[in-house]
Order: C-alpha cells, then sequence, then structure tokens
C-alpha cells in the first residue's frame, strides 16, 4: 500500500513537472525584438499600421453619443502621418505618432532585451508578434467637432528629455478645428515612475456648445506562435478590475469571439503580458465604460469616459492614467487597488504570494537572490521539519522491516491476498504507518508549484544572477550542474528508502531521478537551486532518522 501511494505521488509529481515543464519552455522562448534599431527607425511603418487608424471607437460612458462609431466608423476625414515625437525620462523612452498621439513603441530602459543585449526591452512597439500601442482620444456626436485617435496633433518640440534633477516632464500636443475647437492633449512623465498621466483639455472657441467624451485603449495584435501540442503560456490578454469583479483575466480568444461592455465608477483595465504590462486607470468616482473589440487583426481593450458639454467660451480638462512597464508589486499597489494581481502566481496566489514577500524580505538583507532561494528553502524546510521528521521516521521503520518483508515474500510467493494480510499485521504489530512516508511529497508539492509561479511572474528575478556559472536564476542553468545535482540526489535519497517488494515499481522509482533530471534541465535554475537544497537537506534528515530507528527486526521463531 506505501509503495503503492508513493509510486503514484510520483507519477503525479511527474505529471506536474512535464506540465510545468512545457510551459516554461514558451514562456522563456525568446521574445520578440524590432529588427530595427532606433526609436526613428521603429516608427516608420505606414501610419495604419503605426496608430491602428482603423480602430474602432467606443460610445460614451453614459451612452448616446455617436453610436456609429461602435462599428468603427470615424467622425472626422480620417489623416495619416509618419512624423514622431520622443520622449526619454530616466526609465522611459517612449514615441508618440502625430496621428492621435498615439503611443507606438515604449522601451524600458532599465530593462534589456535580453541578457547580454545592451537594447532596451521595447515593451511597446508596431511589429508583430506582440504588436502593442496605446491609443486615446475625444468622440463627439458632431463630426468633425472632436480628434479621435485618427486625428492629426501639432507638437511644439520633436524631442523631450528629463533633464537632471527635472522631477516631471509634461509633454503636449496639440488639435484646432476650424469651428473654433482647441483640444490640448498633455502626457505627463515623471521620474522614476512608469505611471503616465493623461490630460485632455477642451476649449470652446466657437458659437455652440461641445459635446463629447474621452476615450482610451489599448491595441494589441497577433500573439506570439504558440509551439507544439501541448505546450503552454503564461497568460498573455486583457484584464478588467471593476467595483464588481476585481481581477477578471480576457483571453485573446474571447476578445475575439465577443465585445465586451462593463460599466464601473471605479478599476481599470490592462493588457498583460510575462513579467510587464500596459493600462489604463481611468479617474475614480466617475463612471466609465471598460470594453473590449477585435477589429482588423487586433485585440482592443479600454474605458471610455461620461459625456460632457462645453459652453461656447468656456473649457474642461479630463483626466487619466495609464502604467507602461514591468509587474513590480509594490509599484502597481500605488497605482490602483487590485492591479499588482495582473502578478499572476495562479490558482495557488495565497501560497506564491507570501512567498515572494518573504523571498524579497530575504533579498533585501542579502542581495543575491541565488542565496535568498537557499535561505528560504531552509526556512520551508524547518517550517516542515516536524511533519517529515515523523515521515521518515515511518520510512526508517519500513527499511527496518524490509528483511522480515523479503522472508513474507518467500514464504507466500503469488498468493497476494495472504501476502497482504501478512504484512498488515506486521505493520500493526510493529506499530508503522506504510502511508505516513509519502507526507513530505504531499506538503511539499503546492509549495513546489507556487514557487515556480513566483520565478516565473516575479520580474524581479528575470535575469537576475546568483553565482559563477549561474547568472539568470529564470533560466536554465547553462552547464546542466543542478540538475544533474539534483538528480544526484535524488538517486541517494531512493537508496535510503525501503525498496519496493514488486520489481517492476523498484525499477520505475531507480528511473524517476533520471526523468526528473531530465526534465529539470530546462527548468529556471532558481527553481533547480531550491529543488537541490531541499533534497539535500531531507537526505541529512532522513539518514539521521534511519541510524536511529533503522534496527533490522529480530527473526522471530
Amino acid at each position: 500500500m506505501k509503495n503503492n501511494l508513493r509510486l503514484i505521488l510520483y507519477v503525479v509529481a511527474f505529471g506536474i513537472a512535464f506540465i510545468l515543464w512545457n510551459k516554461w519552455q514558451l514562456a522563456n522562448q525568446p521574445e520578440p525584438t524590432a529588427t530595427l534599431t532606433t526609436t526613428q527607425q521603429s516608427a516608420a511603418p505606414a501610419a495604419a499600421s503605426a496608430s491602428g487608424e482603423d480602430a474602432p471607437i467606443p460610445g460614451a460612458a453614459s451612452g448616446g453619443v455617436n453610436a456609429a462609431n461602435n462599428a468603427g466608423e470615424v467622425p472626422q476625414q480620417q489623416v495619416s502621418s509618419n512624423e514622431v515625437v520622443t520622449v526619454q525620462t530616466d526609465v522611459l523612452n517612449v514615441t508618440f505618432n502625430l496621428q492621435g498621439a498615439t503611443i507606438t513603441r515604449a522601451e524600458l530602459l532599465e530593462y534589456p532585451a535580453s541578457k547580454n543585449s545592451d537594447q532596451p526591452l521595447a515593451l511597446m512597439r508596431t511589429e508583430n508578434p506582440a504588436r502593442f500601442i496605446m491609443q486615446s482620444g475625444l468622440a463627439s456626436s458632431d463630426s468633425g467637432a472632436a480628434p479621435t485617435h485618427n486625428a492629426l496633433f501639432s507638437a511644439q518640440q520633436k524631442t523631450y528629455t528629463l533633464s537632471d534633477g527635472q522631477d516631471e516632464l509634461r509633454v503636449p500636443f496639440q488639435w484646432v478645428n476650424e469651428q473654433g475647437i482647441t483640444v490640448t492633449k498633455t502626457f505627463i512623465f515623471q521620474r522614476g515612475k512608469y505611471e503616465v498621466g493623461l490630460e485632455q483639455k477642451v476649449e470652446n472657441g466657437s458659437d455652440s456648445a461641445w459635446q463629447g467624451y474621452p476615450y482610451q485603449q489599448l491595441d494589441f495584435g497577433t500573439a506570439p506562435p504558440r509551439g507544439g501540442i501541448g505546450q503552454v503560456y503564461t497568460f498573455t490578454g486583457g484584464v478588467m478590475s471593476t467595483s464588481d469583479d476585481r481581477y477578471r483575466k480576457i483571453d485573446l480568444d474571447d476578445i475575439r469571439k465577443s465585445n465586451t461592455e462593463v460599466s464601473s465608477k471605479d478599476g481599470w483595465v490592462a493588457m498583460i503580458q510575462h513579467y510587464f504590462l500596459g493600462a489604463l486607470i481611468p479617474p475614480e468616482g466617475n463612471n466609465s465604460n471598460f470594453y473590449t473589440r477585435y477589429y482588423n487583426n487586433n485585440h482592443i481593450i479600454g474605458i471610455s469616459g461620461q459625456n460632457h458639454s462645453v459652453a461656447p467660451g468656456e473649457e474642461t480638462l479630463m483626466e487619466s492614467r495609464l502604467y507602461i512597464g514591468p509587474k513590480i508589486q509594490s509599484r502597481l499597489q500605488e497605482v490602483a487597488p487590485a492591479l499588482d494581481k495582473t502578478v499572476d502566481y495562479g490558482f495557488l496566489f495565497m501560497i506564491a504570494q507570501p512567498m515572494f514577500y518573504v523571498l524579497n524580505f530575504i533579498h533585501g538583507i542579502i542581495g543575491n537572490w541565488g542565496w535568498a532561494i537557499i535561505v528560504m528553502t531552509l526556512l520551508i524546510k524547518l517550517m516542515f521539519f516536524m511533519p517529515s521528521a515523523w515521515a521518515y521516521k515511518s520510512m526508517a521503520k519500513m527499511r527496518r522491516l524490509q528483511p522480515h518483508m523479503t522472508r513474507l515474500k518467500e514464504r507466500y510467493g503469488d498468493d497476494r491476498q495472504a501476502m497482504s494480510q501478512a504484512m498488515m499485521k506486521l505493520y500493526r504489530d510493529e506499530k508503522v504507518n506504510p502511508a505516513s512516508g509519502c507526507l513530505p511529497m504531499l506538503l511539499q508539492i503546492p509549495f513546489f508549484i507556487a514557487f515556480y509561479w513566483v520565478l516565473v511572474e516575479s520580474v524581479e528575478l528575470r535575469q537576475a544572477p546568483w553565482m559563477m556559472w549561474i547568472q539568470d536564476l529564470s533560466a536554465k542553468d547553462p552547464l546542466f550542474i543542478l540538475p544533474v545535482l539534483n538528480a544526484s540526489l535524488m538517486f541517494l535519497q531512493q537508496k535510503l528508502n525501503p525498496t519496493p517488494p514488486d520489481p517492476l515499481q523498484a525499477k520505475i522509482m531507480m528511473m524517476l531521478p533520471l526523468v526528473f533530471g531530465f526534465m529539470f534541465m530546462w527548468f529556471p535554475s532558481g527553481l533547480v537551486l531550491y529543488w537541490t537544497v531541499s533534497n539535500a537537506f531531507s537526505i541529512v534528515q532522513q539518514y539521521i532518522m534511519n541510524k536511529r530507528y533503522g534496527e533490522p527486526v529480530k527473526k522471530k521463531a
């Protein structure tokens, strides 16, 4: 019974490892990078590609304004521009296309595209796969009375730079129509922040009242290729947070199938991918319309605000915010409630998130993520020290009974029923619970999965070095030293366990270290480091228990 249960647990663990291995393979395939090297070059595609002029325009949060635009119609003449404006802060390098003042490229200066690259990661770009841009505008029921993301804006400068000692940088774009309506769209950048403010000011210089509403939307193109059968991605798609549902994921497939319309007075929308996201946050307390669209092979998620009426000679200011950057939980919590949930730890988030907090605390003291993983592994082992001790004590007693079980097998031969009854009597006489030896694995499997998600989703561990040959704990061991060491420790641990009486089971158990060793060759080195240290600690603990409780039982007359 005990050996069968242990075999089942190993098979379950193997299945989980296989799923995680496939997921890791896809999650860590090379990120698509632009073949063009400069911001000016990357912004050069045609206007339809750069600013998404065909994207539909949503209805207002309160409804009733320009309903025709929901079908993708445009309330003013379409124009196109290849002119761009570049903005550089200490953490962002952003490119705007003057058509719509659309963000067509956003580079994260503190995050290289790859470990040995000097090129910053381009989170937003016009190239597929993973094409990603941010559009914004105003819509009105009067044709030509408001600049949508198709309108041509003007800018005072071609380049804006956050200077040393400067904490805020305002980048204005302006649009004026023949009736005297002036719209100034201003993006506000701050030092050290990935959060960007957006102000859209309407000045009514016409002789009649102006009515319209603001909107912002994230336009995502083709997802990266999925690869072979059985391979799984980290989640790439839309997310909505509303007063009724704080975290709702919307798969790209669902966006293609049907539109989504949700009204809420607070919340946000986002398009997330591995380690990074773009998010739109409307002002709190105002009724907003959250929506998704699929149009012209693009996945769109956005927000639209309430109708505004501006009398002649007056003006109004409509504000919102956006976030373009990494999934750093502490920063996301400051930007908007529940935005930190975009660090998607999966169904074991209640274990994974505290694990990350503890790991991050340890890292704050040690300053190295590899050693922090080792310390945390020891803390986990200490947390389960007593259950493990009871289990290893049971296994030691089982090993002590091994000679006697061999004699029972010789005595009863193929009579499995008699053999089973004799073994159960032996267990009762010696006060051994054969199932308790599987407790450590059973307890550690959720932590193994949760820690996998911590390593997969926590951008802090992206490209983090440990020592010598391990220079990226989120990538596989380049020399496969840790997987080989881990397989060796698993083999040694098998030797410390009692041999299953069934020869087939014994062979399977002895093969499992090789199978896991092969699978771990593609696992993140940080996860293999955790498992290796955990196995080493378990071996020491089990060896002590075998010495203490493993004396052979004397042969009975």
